[in-house]
């Protein structure tokens, strides 16, 4: 949360507290890895809050979230607030996480266009994050699992997945997206890179961090 002091801080610890995952056998269950992925989103909040309140300099600080277990055939993930996984298929979105935002809700209900996002007076309002809220403050880590449903995405030979922060997706919509990744299906190293550039050059008005992933033949 870069318009909160000491969001840098906070966005560390959760990276450290997710790496402790690597340390472990990884479930072989998807529920199970869902489980894990959850305690350690729980584990960053406590975290997070007991460096918040050791000085007024951290005091409020948070950091949102997108977290995921990919194996060839699977990705299990969670996220809070505006951080948000993509996944393509023969470069059409089949998939994106539903930022916890006003803003958000917004365009669901036709109020405002998602060109109006980036300049919107209520684009930083929180939902739900890492951190950053009131000794009572609740959050809320998405998807939810469901034994009947569970929020597995199931993955394919050239399944594209995207982690990012809103640096990349507040100013590249869902069409350019589509645009870029078809015109990298042949060089799909370069993706990040191209994205990032495309970020920059409509502004680059908040940090833009992403991870891209193509699943390949095994």
């Amino acid at each position: 949360m870069g318009g909160s002091q000491a969001g840098d801080q906070a966005a560390q610890i959760a990276i450290d507290t997710f790496m402790e995952l690597l340390e472990q056998p990884l479930p072989t269950e998807p529920n199970q890895q869902y489980d894990s992925l959850l305690q350690q989103c729980y584990l960053a909040d406590e975290r997070i809050r007991e460096k918040a309140y050791q000085s007024f300099q951290t005091l409020g600080m948070g950091t949102t979230i997108v977290a995921a277990i990919i194996t060839p055939k699977t990705c299990i993930h969670v996220y809070a607030w505006d951080s948000r996984l993509y996944h393509f298929r023969n470069g059409e979105l089949k998939y994106q996480t539903a930022d916890h935002s006003i803003v958000r809700l917004l365009v669901e209900i036709g109020r405002i266009t998602p060109e109006q996002i980036p300049t919107h007076p209520m684009r930083a309002v929180i939902n739900s994050c890492l951190g950053g809220r009131n000794a009572d403050g609740q959050f809320s880590i998405d998807p939810k699992w469901n034994d009947e449903d569970p929020p597995i995405i199931n993955l394919q030979p050239n399944d594209f997945l995207i982690l990012c922060t809103d640096g990349l997706h507040t100013l590249v919509l869902n069409e350019e997206l589509e645009k870029t990744i078809h015109s990298s299906m042949e060089n799909p190293d370069q993706l990040a890179d191209q994205l990032v550039e495309l970020a920059l050059d409509k502004g680059g008005l908040d940090n833009i961090t992403i991870l891209t992933l193509l699943v390949k033949e095994s």
